[in-house]
């Protein structure tokens, strides 16, 4: 595009913020029923506030919508007076970045106006703190938990605990009530007393068919105004949803879907046209993630480290798919030492290895015949490890830029 181009405005957006994964639309086809759902569930709390404890599970593959459904229900009742004078707020808490329960308690002050404290206080302290504001100015909260499966396994209980907010707080009017996102319950090892607790209200995601992503990329760019209209064909976008469609053999993930035409949009415009071909689309599906980006831009520092040692280490063993914990903990030692970074412990190491697995990024398996001793097995899924190690690079260079400012 010329430097004139950049004044004249795109000849392919209208407002690519509408395609972003963090932007929730003004209609969210084909997950009707799933809001119907969520409506039941919080009824008699909308209703009654306070008088019950409402705990709801979402559980789908990524790009399946838990994420826009959760936080569109959250809008919806965001501000809300009952009939009895209480208001009803909502939160939402994404354990990407807040992983422990004192961090998802600070989200949650902060979406209720409070100035919450960064350190010096306990768990239970700011805790009391949310529930006094909570009781003395006649509120009551939604939050949605999404990514829980993040805390599900943490070492401060923090999914045991939010399961029992209103024993934590030690009051008999339930205050707070929860939507809990999670990717897969199957691979998760929840306690008894936490699967007893949140396996009654389940609302299931199922992944997306071509026919129903081709619906959903048309209403963002007719409905939500993302593209020029004239930028899209029908064949741009049944191209892409026969690519991502989980009845063609794709993962049904509408983020993916999104991202294509986001990309395929982004290519036609370097090239200053004022359409997007299928050679675009055929473009952004040979050098797309497998997963969105902001998976990786949400990662610990230490995680995006293991994650460049592991993808270092395969590119250099071109002929094998997957590498025993040990080599990728000397790998890591040395990435680390690169970057002046302080390398974590193994146990530590073998919780990033964990997240990581629990986020569909890497693989990790016990090994079987044909290897010494008992080891873990770790691998990168069907991602284009050149691609993937300039993702890092870049994000790490940011991560050690910002956190050397004074």
């Amino acid at each position: 595009m010329s430097r004139e181009g950049l004044w004249l405005g795109s000849k392919i957006f209208k407002d690519e913020s509408k395609l972003q994964p963090d932007y929730i639309p003004k209609s969210l086809p084909h997950r009707e029923e799933q809001l119907k759902l969520l409506r039941e569930y919080f009824r008699h709390f909308l209703a009654n506030p306070g008088s019950i404890f409402v705990r709801v599970i979402l559980v789908g593959d990524v790009g399946t919508g838990k994420t826009a459904v959760a936080r569109k229900f959250g809008e919806s009742i965001d501000g809300l007076r009952t009939r009895g004078g209480a208001t009803i707020k909502y939160s939402y808490v994404n354990c990407h970045a807040n992983r422990s329960f004192f961090s998802i308690l600070q989200k949650m002050g902060r979406d209720l106006g409070l100035n919450v404290p960064r350190r010096g206080y306990s768990s239970e302290e700011l805790l009391y703190m949310i529930w006094s504001h909570l009781k003395n100015s006649e509120k009551y909260m939604v939050v949605t938990i999404d990514e829980a499966d993040y805390v599900a396994t943490g070492r401060d209980n923090a999914l045991y605990n939010l399961t029992r907010l209103s024993e934590v707080a030690g009051d008999t009017v339930h205050r707070i009530s929860l939507m809990f996102v999670f990717r897969d319950l199957k691979t998760l090892m929840l306690e008894p007393s936490i699967q007893s607790t949140l396996q009654h209200n389940v609302v299931r995601f199922y992944p997306y068919t071509s026919e129903q992503l081709a619906d959903i990329l048309w209403r963002r760019v007719l409905e939500e105004g993302a593209l020029h209209e004239s930028a899209v064909s029908d064949e741009v976008i049944e191209m892409i949803a026969e690519l991502v469609g989980y009845d063609k053999g794709g993962r049904g993930d509408a983020r993916l879907a999104l991202e294509l035409l986001y990309r395929a949009g982004k290519y036609a415009e370097s090239e200053d046209r004022a359409s997007i071909l299928p050679e675009d689309v055929r473009r952004a599906y040979s050098d797309i993630m497998p997963f969105p980006r902001e998976v990786l831009q949400n990662l610990k520092l230490e995680e995006k480290l293991l994650l460049l040692a592991l993808a270092r280490l395969l590119q250099r063993k071109k002929f094998v798919s997957e590498v025993p914990m040990g080599l990728l903990e000397m790998e890591y030692y040395e990435v680390c030492e690169e970057y002046g970074v302080p390398p974590k412990r193994h146990t530590t190491v073998w919780e990033y290895v964990q997240n990581l697995k629990r986020m569909g990024v890497v693989t990790a398996k016990k090994s079987g015949r044909g290897q010494r001793g008992k080891t873990t097995l770790i691998g990168l899924p069907a991602i284009p490890l050149q691609a993937l190690e300039r993702e890092l690079l870049s994000m790490i260079r940011d991560d050690l830029r910002r956190s050397r400012q004074p």
